[in-house]
């Protein structure tokens, strides 16, 4: 109460201050013309601007430097310990006690908090968070990490501060818990998902995600998600559902979500996240959407899922589908169908060769029957034999060492890291 009486009482100075300049100068200048009037307001009005604004550099200055001396004591105080936390180290579960001596603390240090003010606090797990990230590959101990932040009472820190602090305070809150593996009450993550703030929304939606319960995730089937969905979504996304999976949790019914929404790029993200999470048993549950749907994007999306994780059954729809799609959506049916390479589909790569005349499908159909297998291959050098001289210009891809590298198709696209991360792992 004292801080926020005596910032008033200057506020009140410097209003009478400027009450008093606009006075002076009205009196001064009230027999002039109206020109001189207009010019002597603008004048007292500059100067008021300029000590406003001069007084908000200083005041900035002042708290960058105040901030500044805070991160040096809290890194020469805790750097170490931080440091030694996060490196490999500390790869072993460790006991408070160990923790509290790598800290460096001693019993008079316990008596009280370690950090009593929320601005040391704030500070503390900032340079802590840093430390985290930048030391990917030397990925400690979980509960390592735990132990100390409560230790330091920074998990109750950061829950007042998501459910009480500012929005930008609510979003650094939200970011670290997230990073740092810290549960967050559901209580909190309920009133979050109201926010006004689209960013604070979409925070405690993909920290809803890393709860055990399947009905945390009912936030996908929203009208706001399939609306504000983008790709930063499905990145985060994949790395949520990489972490739900780390943790041996359930994932949820990614085909269920592709027909909840009706956005066609929602809709094809969550078919891609089938393939990346080898999702096979819920693929029949997409050939209702695949017969319905006249979304191309969405339909080669679904092909190349099917495809991918070799789900024969739906070869008969791939057939019956090559023939009514266009050009680009044939390509991805057709790759489908080599992925499933169970004999069916010979006879609809080769007519997708022979009965089109665009240049790229008949490359593609061509390149299809080069990876079915023997039996493709055959078919492959018969066509060839028989080429005309129009056609012969598609099959030397296949004898050039440069291109021939590309012919192959890939097989998979399951979501493998490459490099374990805090953000994955």
């Amino acid at each position: 109460m004292g801080t926020i009486s005596f910032i008033k009482y200057y506020i009140s100075l410097f209003m009478a201050y400027c009450k008093f300049l606009f006075t002076f100068v009205i009196y001064k200048f009230a027999d002039y013309p109206n020109e001189i009037k207009f010019a002597a307001f603008v004048s007292a009005l500059c100067i008021m601007i300029i000590i406003v604004m001069q007084i908000s550099i200083l005041w900035m200055s002042w708290l960058q430097k105040r901030k500044r001396r805070l991160r040096e004591r809290i890194e020469k105080k805790f750097g170490k310990g931080m440091e030694y936390i996060v490196s490999s180290e500390a790869s072993e579960i460790m006991s408070e006690k160990e923790i509290q001596k790598v800290f460096e603390l001693d019993d008079e240090d316990l008596e009280g908090p370690l950090l009593k003010t929320n601005r040391e606090k704030r500070m503390f797990v900032e340079v802590f968070y840093l430390y985290f990230i930048s030391k990917r590959s030397e990925l400690s101990h979980t509960e390592n990490t735990h132990t100390m932040l409560y230790m330091f009472n920074i998990p109750e820190y950061l829950e007042k501060e998501v459910s009480l602090g500012s929005m930008k305070h609510k979003v650094n809150a939200l970011s670290y818990m997230r990073t740092l593996k810290l549960s967050i009450s559901p209580w909190v993550i309920n009133k979050l998902l109201n926010s006004r703030y689209m960013r604070v929304k979409r925070l405690a939606m993909y920290s809803n995600i890393m709860s055990s319960s399947d009905s945390a995730l009912d936030y996908f089937e929203t009208d706001f998600f399939d609306n504000n969905c983008c790709i930063k979504d499905e990145i985060e996304l994949g790395f949520s559902l990489q972490r739900r999976r780390k943790m041996g949790l359930k994932l949820p019914n990614l085909a269920r979500w592709a027909h909840i929404q009706n956005n066609e790029k929602t809709q094809c993200m969550f078919v891609r996240l089938m393939r990346r999470f080898n999702e096979i048993e819920y693929c029949g549950q997409l050939k209702d959407l695949y017969n319905q749907t006249k979304k191309k994007k969405l339909i080669e999306e679904i092909s190349r899922t099917w495809g991918y994780l070799h789900y024969v059954e739906c070869e008969d729809l791939l057939i019956e589908a090559l023939l009514t799609q266009p050009d680009d959506t044939k390509v991805a049916i057709m790759h489908a169908m080599t992925r499933l390479a169970t004999g069916k589909s010979m006879n609809a790569l080769l007519d997708g060769f022979k009965n089109t005349t665009n240049p790229h499908v008949r490359y593609e159909a061509l390149r299809c029957i080069y990876n079915y297998g023997p039996e493709g291959r055959a078919m492959f050098e018969e066509l060839e034999k028989n080429a005309s001289d129009a056609d012969k210009k598609f099959f030397s891809f296949f004898h050039n060492p440069i291109t021939l590298e590309k012919i192959r198709l890939d097989k998979e696209q399951a979501y493998h890291p490459s490099v374990e991360t805090v953000f994955n792992g």
